[in-house]
């Protein structure tokens, strides 16, 4: 754990939920994209560099290794980087996020 980490053991047992039977990084980024098919709420609200837009999707794409969100704004789509986007969800989505964002950041 890194100095500037807080204990927070909710969420590291979020994560440690989502990821119990995953064997390396590759199943536990299936295993997260999973749980926010399963148990988030879209579409959802979210803001990217200051302007609004909907995420539609969470899930992996292009090979890239880690989760993209699929986001719309004036009839336009754009793939772009979870970890990149302020989203404004509900609470048991919201728990993803933080769970998400502290095991990328171990």
């Amino acid at each position: 754990m890194s100095p500037a980490r807080q204990a927070d053991p909710e969420l590291d047992s979020l994560i440690a939920e989502i990821t119990i039977d995953c064997y390396d990084e590759d199943e536990a980024l299936q295993a997260f994209e999973n749980a926010f098919d399963e148990d988030a709420t879209l579409p959802l609200p979210a803001t990217v560099i200051g302007e609004h837009v909907d995420v539609l999707s969470i899930g992996q794409a292009n090979g890239r290794r880690e989760l993209i969100a699929t986001c719309t704004r004036n009839g336009h789509r754009y793939d772009i980087a979870l970890i990149d986007i302020t989203i404004h969800a509900d609470p048991t989505t919201s728990r993803l996020l933080a769970a998400y964002h502290r095991w990328l950041d171990p």
